[in-house]
């Protein structure tokens, strides 16, 4: 009877937290264009501009996400201009929109889905040594080496630039931090993502393992000194782990040397570089922006490989998701102890099936290992899609995981996305994703699978005939489903507790679980 008392115990605390978690209804957000403001800080196109903003609100979306580049923002030392910035959420304030602004510190070209080119700022651009660089010396400027975070550049360290710009920030939008800017993402690597540029366009492609990034003299510096304070002998130096494109089987590494002592002691230094990165950024950005506004931080989806022993892509990313050690639930409460709120997370629009097998590739395993993590850290997880998608495969997908979020970020509004055609779709979707626990919104679109070209996995089979709609449904199974699996509960489980409880749970209780 003891364990009977336990069980409905926990059934009762389980469907609780289900309950109370089904009643939440994620925010939807779409990103802006990446040239909205051009290199004089200006508005580039204000008559598209207000399109923009009217499609914003005809699809029902809460808001828009916007970068803040630094490229632009800071022309000289010291000199900010936010003012085209300031007009956005002049406007959003105007049309009763939430903000999501980005603190770009990155270069933006050279990644999937860039379309255009906004380098660092100018008195950054032209220093050496602050860069990182691969085995080969390739260097990459789309983002400072987090290992020169602490070397002083005219006179200021990057960590000191960083923290300047939000001091600047701040004082910029004072009036407008929480309402309407609810939410200041803060870039920490390439592309906004906390990881390192280990997968450079111009030298990489898919599924390559990417290479790791502490060839630069600041990171041997650091290594030497780790494997040093360690008494790690031959730890000295990064190990031999083959090129970009290489596949795990090719390499030693990825075989044999990640499980070893060597190599284990490097992928803890390694990883643990970039969070102790983005913990000091982060802590700077809170005390300059105070409590009014949540702050949030990417993590990369890095779904192929992620079926294999070693993890390749996610270890030279900087995700140390291996030898027992679980990289997201360690990024996610290194987050929440720097004041991050938020984790937001790519590639929610890819299913398992539309990877190429050779892959090793499970962005759906990824993305629930990363919602897991979140819970157990205590994080709210927000999401967005990784490529430009239109079609109601992705769309379903991203609603699969609508209990679990805090938020949604589309990736991105194009000129395809404001055709009455897309508006009209994407609107189905914002319905469906704010749609009340229970209530199903049915997706019908034409065609399943139309994406666009370039997209890192097999092309997806054309459909004439229409779908059905699988919005937030699992198989013949009650809406109660998704909230057993949010709270880690299985539905096989069912028929057991129901066994167990029988006759001595009343009527109430057993219509409650069903």
């Amino acid at each position: 009877m003891a364990f009977l008392g336990l069980l409905a115990c926990w059934l009762s605390t389980s469907l609780a937290v289900a309950a109370a978690h089904q009643g939440h209804v994620p925010e939807v957000y779409l990103m802006m264009p990446l040239t909205l403001v051009n290199s004089s800080g200006q508005i580039e196109d204000p008559e598209h501009l207000e399109k923009i903003f009217d499609g914003i609100q005809a699809v029902g979306a809460d808001g828009f996400m916007v970068d803040v580049w630094w490229g632009i923002t800071e022309p000289t030392p010291m000199n900010y201009t936010f003012e085209a910035y300031k007009e956005l959420v002049k406007e959003a304030k105007v049309r009763n929109l939430k903000v999501q602004m980005v603190g770009s510190f990155h270069q933006c070209g050279g990644n999937i889905g860039d379309a255009c080119y906004i380098p660092l700022p100018e008195f950054v651009r032209e220093k050496s040594d602050i860069w990182y660089k691969d085995a080969q010396g390739g260097e990459t400027q789309e983002y400072i080496s987090l290992f020169a975070d602490d070397v002083p550049v005219d006179g200021r360290t990057p960590l000191q630039m960083y923290s300047d710009w939000f001091a600047a920030f701040s004082e910029a939008f004072a009036q407008d931090l929480g309402d309407p800017i609810v939410e200041v993402m803060v870039g920490l690597g390439p592309c906004g993502e906390m990881r390192y540029p280990s997968y450079p366009l111009d030298r990489w492609s898919f599924p390559g393992i990417g290479e790791f990034q502490c060839h630069d003299k600041h990171a041997l510096e650091s290594l030497r000194l780790a494997a040093e304070s360690a008494g790690c002998d031959g730890c000295e130096t990064p190990p031999a782990a083959g090129t970009y494109n290489d596949q795990p089987q090719d390499t030693e590494f990825f075989t044999t040397g990640y499980s070893s002592p060597s190599g284990r002691f490097f992928l803890d230094w390694y990883s643990g570089a970039l969070k102790a990165h983005g913990a000091n950024i982060l802590k700077h950005a809170g005390e300059a922006l105070g409590p009014k506004v949540k702050l949030s931080a990417k993590i990369s989806g890095l779904h192929w490989w992620h079926n294999s022993s070693s993890h390749a892509a996610e270890l030279t990313a900087g995700y140390y998701n291996t030898n027992d050690r679980n990289a997201y639930l360690e990024i996610a409460e290194m987050l929440l102890d720097s004041g991050a709120e938020v984790l937001d997370f790519t590639c929610l629009e890819m299913r398992d099936t539309e990877q190429p097998p050779a892959a090793a590739s499970s962005p759906e395993e990824l993305v629930a290992q990363v919602i897991q993590a979140s819970k157990d850290a205590g994080i709210a997880f927000a999401g967005e899609n990784a490529l430009q998608r239109y079609d109601q495969r992705a769309y379903e997908q991203m609603l699969s995981y609508k209990d679990d979020l805090h938020s949604l970020t589309y990736l991105r509004i194009t000129d395809t996305l404001l055709t009455p055609r897309e508006t009209g779709r994407f609107r189905q979707f914002v319905s469906a994703m704010k749609a009340p626990a229970g209530e199903v919104h049915e997706l019908s679109f034409l065609d399943k699978g139309r994406q666009l070209r370039g997209a890192p996995m097999e092309p997806i089979e054309e459909h004439e005939e229409p779908m059905e709609g699988l919005a937030f449904r699992r198989e013949h199974v009650p809406h109660i489903s998704g909230a057993f699996k949010s709270t880690g509960v299985r539905l096989w489980l069912l028929p057991l507790i129901l066994r167990f409880l029988g006759a001595g749970s009343s009527s109430a209780t057993r219509s409650a679980i069903l």
